[in-house]
């Protein structure tokens, strides 16, 4: 079965740029597993970081088992810190060879987030690093904060959107202060409608990282 790899700079990066591709996917039978590389601490909104690293990382263990995700992990990297380092890259290459990823998500490397920019790079110079062994993973880049350009495959998430659209809302942090919730499922509308032919309403799309 399909071993596929999601890296979320912050908790919910999984769900509002691939929730319903990854629910699709677990229904199908495809093993995955989340890396969150940062707890969001900074992202509190008022709520000091210490408090706000610890309630997001709650939030996201409901987002997962919303979407059907057992497997995941925070690695604590510090937010608004992400940087490719030499340990980080050979940490995230040694989970891509140990679990066989045959997919990897990852946000697109031009999101106006530097943290997710930074996240592309990493994923790039860690699937360099495992090509190296043979290991030949494909690379797709969601949106979040920047819509793509260009795509190269899109999702019909007609199915999925309810489950999506709750697993976001379970970052109650966030959506209390920012309709994450509406804005995306706005954006998978139009996805659906303008590139998803055949398909159903709402759909998401990725593009393939050259590597």
């Amino acid at each position: 079965m399909p071993q596929v790899l999601v890296i979320s700079p912050h908790p919910d990066d999984e769900a509002l740029g691939c929730g319903g591709t990854l629910c699709r996917r677990v229904l199908e039978g495809d093993v995955v597993r989340v890396v969150f590389l940062t707890s969001g601490e900074h992202g509190g909104h008022g709520r000091p970081p210490e408090e706000t690293g610890p309630l997001r990382e709650r939030e996201a263990h409901v987002a997962c088992r919303i979407l059907g995700l057992q497997h995941f992990e925070f690695w604590r990297v510090p937010d608004k810190g992400v940087r490719v380092t030499k340990a980080l890259t050979e940490r995230l290459a040694s989970v891509i060879r140990q679990r066989r990823a045959d997919v990897i998500y990852v946000p697109h490397d031009q999101e106006m987030n530097a943290d997710h920019r930074a996240a592309a790079r990493l994923v790039r110079n860690a699937v360099r690093m495992v090509q190296s062994d043979g290991a030949s993973p494909t690379v797709l880049m969601y949106e979040v904060w920047t819509p793509l350009q260009g795509m190269d495959v899109i999702v019909d998430i007609s199915e999925h959107i309810d489950k999506k659209l709750e697993a976001i809302r379970a970052y109650k942090c966030q959506c209390d202060v920012l309709r994450f919730d509406d804005a995306i499922a706005g954006l998978n509308r139009y996805r659906g409608e303008m590139h998803s032919w055949p398909g159903g309403p709402y759909a998401e799309i990725f593009l393939e990282m050259r590597v």
